[in-house]
C-alpha cells in the first residue's frame, strides 16, 4: 500500500490515506495519514470518517480486507468511483491458517468482499484473480514490484550450495514439506529465513543440516535476508496459497534457481504443493548441477525485470483516469 501511494504521488497524483490506528500518527516512510482511531477489525465503525474523506476525492482507491466494505459504501454515498485491491486472497489455504471455525468465517468474508460491485479490481497475481472468479473487463492484475537492491549483482562464484527457504513460518507457506525434504536430503545444505509464531516449532524440529534464521518482523526487516538470497544458489518455495509470493520475485532478482509451487514465470522447476517427494527430486537435481541452476539464477535476475513498481503504478493510473471519464460521461445530463 505504502509502495503505491508513494509512487502514484511522485506520478502527480494527490493521494490521501485514512488507515487504523493511534491518530496521533500523521505519516508513514513520507506519506501523510490520517488514522481513524480505531482497530483494523472495527474499520465498518468509523463509516463516518471513511464518507468524510470520499466526499472530497476524485475516487477512492481500497484495499482488503477490513477497509473495502466501508470504503465501498463511502464511495457510493459520495458517488465516486471505487476500486478494490486485493492484498490477500487465499481460499482453501485459510484453513491451514486458522482453526476450522474461524477459517470458515475467514473464507466465508473473502467470498463476500469479492462479490461486492466495484467499479474495478485489481489483483496482484492471475491466480489470485482466478481464485475471486473473475472474468470480467473490470479486473486487471497488477503485481509489485521488486525493490532496486534486490538486483545489485551477484557474482557466480558468490553462489554458495545452498538451498534458501523464506518467508513466515506457518503451514501455509510449506515449512512441512520444508523440514520433509530436509530430512529426506541429509547432504545437502539448507537454511530458512523467517518470522511467525511457529518458529520455536520449526526450529526444534529441524534437522542438522537446516540452519533457520529467525527474525522478529517480515523479511524486509530481516538484515540477512537479501545476503542469503544473494549466496543461495537454490530458492524453495513449497506454499499452498498466495496472492503473489513477493520472495519468490526476490528471489529471482538474486540470481536464485526456483523450486516453487507458486505460478510465477520462473527457470526452476515447478512442483505441487504437497508433494514432497516431486520437491526432494527437484532439489537433488539442481544441487548436483550446478551449472544448470546458476544460468537458470542468471536467467531468473533477466525475468524479474518485469516486476516494477513504476510499470504497475502506471497501469493503475490509466485505470483512474478510464475510471473517471466514464464517471463524468454518466453524470452528463
Amino acid at each position: 500500500m505504502h509502495r503505491r501511494a508513494a509512487i502514484l504521488a511522485s506520478l502527480g497524483v494527490d493521494v490521501r490515506v485514512l488507515v487504523a490506528g493511534d491518530p496521533l500518527v500523521t505519516a508513514y516512510d513520507g506519506i501523510a495519514t490520517r488514522r481513524v482511531g480505531v482497530a483494523r477489525h472495527a474499520l465498518l465503525f468509523a463509516l463516518p470518517s471513511f464518507i468524510a474523506a470520499a466526499r472530497d476525492v476524485d475516487l477512492v482507491h481500497t484495499f482488503s480486507y477490513h477497509a473495502a466494505l466501508p470504503a465501498y459504501v463511502a464511495a457510493r454515498l459520495m458517488r465516486k468511483p471505487v476500486v478494490c485491491e486485493y492484498l490477500g486472497l487465499f481460499g482453501p489455504g485459510w484453513s491451514m491458517m486458522r482453526p476450522p471455525a474461524v477459517a470458515w468465517a475467514y473464507r466465508s468474508f473473502e467470498r463476500l468482499l469479492v462479490r461486492i460491485p466495484f467499479d474495478a479490481n485489481i489483483y496482484l497475481s492471475e491466480t489470485s484473480r482466478r481464485l475471486a472468479n473473475d472474468d470480467g473487463p473490470r479486473a486487471i492484475v497488477v503485481p509489485p514490484g521488486v525493490d532496486p537492491p534486490f538486483f545489485n549483482m551477484v557474482a557466480p562464484e558468490q553462489k554458495e550450495d545452498l538451498v534458501l527457504f523464506a518467508g513466515k513460518f506457518e503451514k501455509r507457506k510449506g515449512i512441512e514439506e520444508v523440514l520433509a525434504v530436509a530430512r529426506a536430503c541429509s547432504e545437502i545444505r539448507f537454511a530458512a529465513v523467517g518470522w511467525g509464531p511457529d518458529t520455536g516449532t520449526f526450529a526444534s524440529a529441524a534437522p542438522s543440516n537446516l540452519q533457520v534464521v529467525i527474525g522478529r518482523g517480515p523479511l524486509e526487516s530481516l538484515d540477512a535476508y537479501r545476503d542469503m538470497l544473494g549466496r543461495a544458489r537454490v530458492f524453495f518455495f513449497p506454499s499452498f496459497a498466495e496472492s503473489f509470493g513477493i520472495v519468490v520475485a526476490e528471489a529471482m532478482a538474486r540470481g536464485c534457481a526456483i523450486i516453487s509451487s507458486t505460478s510465477h514465470d520462473f527457470r526452476g522447476v515447478h512442483v505441487e504443493a504437497g508433494r514432497t517427494e516431486q520437491m526432494v527430486d527437484a532439489v537433488r537435481m539442481l544441487w548436483q548441477d550446478r551449472e544448470t541452476s546458476l544460468a537458470w539464477g542468471a536467467e531468473n535476475r533477466v525475468l524479474a525485470r518485469k516486476y516494477d513498481w513504476a510499470a504497475g503504478c502506471e497501469s493503475v493510473l490509466r485505470l483512474y483516469h478510464k475510471l473517471l471519464r466514464e464517471h463524468a460521461t454518466r453524470r452528463k445530463p
